[in-house]
């Protein structure tokens, strides 16, 4: 029996055009029915979240910055920041890197340093609370997450110039153009535990949606986890199946659907 569904969203439950498909408001109202929980799960801050899902923002949980700040009813219930003194190596490090802009994760907001317009752009796509900056080191604010934009490609410029950092953080690529660096101690399956535990759910009653190495403790912590179609091949050799349709076609909510039709 399914009480929770979690889903990811960039390339799982938008599409790629970053928008919700009309098709989710029936799923939910479906969801709610069977009285089964939702949540989502991103790399994205909780601002671009709360946005995309303001209508239903008081019913959901929320997971954002990759499992570092969770949320439900509007109430915080589990944050795992950065030390800012601890990541000054890594920042040096991540300007160091060509083709790529990067992004200090930050509660309030997130801090963008980056000259390439392309890259903001891109940038803007997922963090609608923001600041340009040109230097990190007088910001003030809970640090959750950096994030680098890389337009070359994550697995061959930015990840192999910082996986040495991941001794001491956790290092993920995230999405095509995405690398996120957050605590060691954080990430999607570590949240999806404390939901569990606070709502009294097993990972035999829990759904879960992914298509990124971010997802992949997430696939983990569910009985029924589903890599998209569209998924890295590391995602579905971890998932326990992966869905009939891609995040451009509904492939979230069709599947949603059908199982919950067997309910």
């Amino acid at each position: 029996m399914i009480k929770l569904i979690v889903s990811d969203i960039d390339g799982t439950l938008v599409n790629n055009k970053k928008e919700i498909p009309d098709s989710f408001w029936r799923t939910f109202s479906l969801i709610k029915e069977k009285n089964i929980r939702f949540c989502v799960a991103s790399g994205r801050q909780m601002q671009s979240l709360e946005q995309l899902f303001e209508p239903i923002i008081s019913e959901i949980g929320f997971v954002s910055d990759n499992g570092a700040l969770i949320k439900f009813q509007e109430q915080e219930l589990y944050e795992t920041p950065l030390e800012i003194n601890e990541i000054k190596p890594v920042l040096e490090a991540c300007e160091q890197i060509e083709h790529t802009g990067t992004v200090v994760c930050g509660k309030k907001k997130a801090y963008i340093k980056t000259t390439s317009d392309s890259i903001l752009e891109e940038i803007l796509r997922h963090y609608p609370s923001y600041q340009r900056v040109t230097s990190f080191s007088a910001i003030n604010d809970t640090i959750f997450k950096i994030s680098i934009c890389d337009k070359k490609n994550p697995k061959l410029n930015s990840y192999p110039q910082l996986k040495s950092f991941s001794k001491d953080f956790n290092v993920v690529i995230s999405g095509h153009f995405w690398l996120d660096i957050t605590n060691q101690k954080v990430n999607k399956g570590l949240a999806l535990k404390e939901l569990q535990k606070l709502w009294n759910i097993t990972p035999e009653e829990t759904l879960v949606f992914g298509d990124q190495m971010n997802d992949i403790e997430m696939m983990q912590t569910a009985k029924f986890s589903y890599a998209m179609k569209n998924a890295e091949p590391e995602v579905k050799r971890i998932a326990s199946f992966v869905t009939d349709y891609d995040n451009d076609n509904e492939g979230v909510m069709k599947k949603i659907e059908e199982l919950l039709s067997k309910i």
